[in-house]
């Protein structure tokens, strides 16, 4: 669990939140090893679960057409996720790609007694509407 709040911390979805509501994120994570031209999740699926990459390459594609190359630690299928909507993108892996998986109903079970929580994930999604407007406003 130690290994797995430590890798938490470096994962800018999560880097806002205290090391003691990590570990019960941590807890909840399982494991999880693709092989290459696996997919991860179709465009159009519904979100159940929320996979952050440890190593390994991922290829994002929306409309068919590759989008993003992720080989950073990252937190992928975050939006679905959080808003019980359908994927926006399909997930493919280059090569092989190792995992931490978080499912939906886990984590909102999770969240219900954990304010800090909560308070870290808030923050992060403020910081992206900022640059999302930043950048908006840029192209205008």
């Amino acid at each position: 669990t130690i290994e797995r709040v430590i890798f938490l911390q470096g994962i800018e979805l999560f880097a806002d939140i205290p090391s003691e509501q990590l570990a019960h994120l941590a807890g909840i994570t399982k494991s999880y090893s693709a092989e290459p031209g696996e997919i991860i999740f179709e465009e159009g699926d519904p979100s159940q679960s929320m996979f952050v990459l440890i190593n390994g390459n991922v290829q994002l594609y929306r409309n068919g057409k590759l989008k993003k190359e992720l080989t950073d630690p990252v937190a992928i299928g975050v939006w679905g996720f959080f808003d019980g909507e359908e994927r926006l993108v399909s997930a493919t892996c280059k090569e092989e790609s190792h995992f931490l998986v978080i499912d939906r109903i886990d984590f909102y079970d999770l969240l219900e007694d954990r304010v800090q929580l909560s308070q870290g994930l808030l923050k992060y999604f403020v910081k992206r509407i900022r640059k999302l407007t930043e950048l908006s406003d840029a192209i205008v």
